[in-house]
C-alpha cells in the first residue's frame, strides 16, 4: 500500500474546515471521502469510491446501525404521540423550576439510564428538551450535558455496553486474564480520568458552580430571545407511557446484551400499552413508527458518511502514519498521556471510537509492557481517550444522536460544547502526565 505520510491527514482537515464553513456535516464528510479517493486513484476515483460505499452499506454493522437509529426514532415519535413524554416533562416541570434544577435533572437522568450511551442521549434529550425550552435554556447546553454524561457513565459501569466492551479489550490485549476481567476493571476505574472529570465538570457546569463561557454563553443570550422557546403550550399525558417502555427497554438490553433487541421489543411494548388505552389507532401507531424512522435519516446519513471516510482513511494509511509517528517518541512516563492524546485524536479523526480502541489496545499495551510503563494506567488512558473522542467528534454517532434528540445541528454542538469539554480534557492530560511520572 502506498504511504501518503502527513498527506493522509488531508481528508480529515477538509471535513473540519468545510463543516464549519458550510454547516453541512454529511456533505463535508462526503467531500473528505472524495478528496481521499482522488488521492488514492486520481481521475478514476468514482468506481473505487462507490465500492467503498457499497461495502459500508452492505455490512452487518451498517444494517444494525440503521435499525437501531430508526427504531429509536420510532420510539421517540410514539412517546410524543402517546403524550408519555409530555406527562413526564410536566412532572419534571413541577420539580425542575429553575435552570440549575433542570440541568441537574438532565445530568441525573443520564446517570440513571447508564446501560447504553445511545439510549442515554436519546432518552435524556427527548425527555428534557421541553423542560429546558420552558425555562429558555439553550438546547446546546442540554446537548453538552447529555453527551458528557452518556459515554462517561456507561464506561464506568461494568454491566453497560461500554463496560463489557472495555473488559473484553483488556482481556484480549493481555492486560489481565479472562477470569480477572471484572476485578481488573474495578482497579482501573480510579485511573479513568476523563470519564470521571467529564461527569464532574458536567455537574459543576449544570448547577452553575463553573460558569459557561465562549459560544455557550452566547447561546444562553440567544435562547432568551428565541421564539422557539417562548411559544410553549402545556400538553397533557401519562408519564407511565414513557417510563414503562424506557424501564423495560433498559431491562431487555441488560438481559440480552443487545440494544437492538431492546429497541425492537420497545415497539412491541408501546403497542401493548397504547392500543388498549385507545391513545391511537393501529394505523396511527404504524404511521408514527414510519415517520419516526424516517426522521432519523439525517442521523443515518451523517454516520454512514463517517463510515465511508473511515474506510478511505484506512486505505490512505492514516492510522499507521499517526501511530508510527507517535511510537518513535515514547517514554515510560509519557506513554499514558500520549496514549490518551493519540486515541482521542484518532477517534475524532475517524469517527469510530470502539474501532480505534480495538486497534490501539493490542498496539499500545505491549509497548507499555516493554517500556515498563504502568499497564493499568495506560489501559485507563486508552479507555479515557475513547470516551473523549466520542464527546469531541461532532460527526460521530453519539454526538449526532445527541443533536437529533435535542434538535440542534451538529455544528452548533461543535461550536458550543467542544470549548466546554476542553476543561475535563485538559485536566485529564495533566493527570495522566503527573500519574505517568509518579507511577512509572
Amino acid at each position: 500500500m502506498e504511504s501518503f505520510g502527513v498527506m493522509s491527514l488531508l481528508p480529515v482537515a477538509v471535513v473540519i474546515i468545510l463543516a464549519f464553513i458550510t454547516r453541512r456535516t454529511a456533505a463535508s464528510l462526503l467531500c473528505g471521502a472524495v478528496v481521499g479517493s482522488v488521492m488514492l486513484h486520481g481521475g478514476n476515483f468514482a468506481k473505487p469510491l462507490l465500492d467503498v460505499v457499497y461495502g459500508v452499506m452492505g455490512s452487518e454493522t451498517w444494517i444494525w446501525l440503521v435499525l437501531v437509529c430508526g427504531f429509536f426514532g420510532s420510539l421517540v415519535a410514539l412517546f410524543e404521540a402517546s403524550g408519555g413524554i409530555y406527562g413526564f416533562t410536566n412532572i419534571i416541570a413541577k420539580v425542575c423550576t429553575t435552570e440549575k434544577r433542570t440541568l441537574f435533572g438532565a445530568w441525573l437522568l443520564g446517570i440513571i439510564v447508564f446501560i447504553d450511551d445511545w439510549l442515554c442521549v436519546l432518552t435524556v434529550g427527548a425527555a428534557m428538551r421541553k423542560a429546558t425550552d420552558r425555562l429558555k435554556l439553550p438546547r446546546e447546553m442540554l446537548a453538552f450535558v447529555c453527551s458528557s454524561v452518556a459515554s462517561s457513565v456507561c464506561v464506568i459501569v461494568p454491566i453497560s455496553t461500554w463496560g463489557v466492551f472495555m473488559i473484553s479489550q483488556m482481556v484480549s490485549s493481555g492486560v489481565c486474564a479472562n477470569e480477572m476481567g471484572m476485578t481488573t476493571f474495578f482497579k482501573t476505574l480510579p485511573l479513568m480520568f476523563y470519564p470521571l472529570a467529564g461527569l464532574l465538570c458536567a455537574l459543576l457546569f449544570a448547577v452553575g458552580i463553573l460558569p459557561t463561557y465562549g459560544p455557550m454563553k452566547k447561546a444562553y443570550a440567544l435562547a432568551e430571545s428565541s421564539e422557539r422557546q417562548t411559544d410553549q403550550k402545556r400538553e397533557e399525558g401519562n408519564a407511565l407511557n414513557f417510563l414503562i417502555p424506557i424501564i423495560l427497554i433498559t431491562g431487555i438490553t441488560i438481559g440480552t446484551g443487545e440494544i437492538l433487541y431492546g429497541t425492537l421489543f420497545g415497539l412491541v411494548i408501546c403497542a401493548a400499552l397504547y392500543l388498549p388505552q385507545r391513545l391511537m389507532s393501529y394505523q396511527t401507531f404504524m404511521t408514527n413508527v414510519v415517520s419516526g424512522f424516517t426522521n432519523m435519516i439525517g442521523v443515518i446519513m451523517i454516520v454512514t458518511s463517517a463510515f465511508i471516510l473511515r474506510d478511505i482513511n484506512s486505505q490512505l494509511g492514516m492510522l499507521e502514519y499517526v501511530i508510527g509517528t507517535v511510537e518513535s517518541a515514547l517514554s515510560p512516563a509519557l506513554l499514558p498521556v500520549i496514549a490518551f492524546l493519540l486515541v482521542t485524536a484518532l477517534g475524532v479523526a475517524v469517527g469510530n471510537f470502539w474501532g480505534i480502541c480495538a486497534i490501539c489496545f493490542p498496539v499500545i499495551i505491549p509497548i507499555a509492557v516493554s517500556l515498563g510503563s504502568p499497564v493499568l494506567l495506560t489501559a485507563a488512558a486508552i479507555i479515557s481517550g475513547t470516551v473523549a473522542s466520542a464527546n469531541l467528534c461532532f460527526f460521530g454517532s453519539e454526538v449526532t444522536l445527541t443533536c437529533a434528540s435535542t434538535q440542534i445541528e451538529s455544528i452548533q454542538y461543535a461550536k458550543t460544547a467542544i470549548p466546554m469539554l476542553m476543561v475535563p480534557f485538559v485536566l485529564s492530560c495533566i493527570l495522566y502526565l503527573g500519574a505517568g511520572f509518579a507511577l512509572g
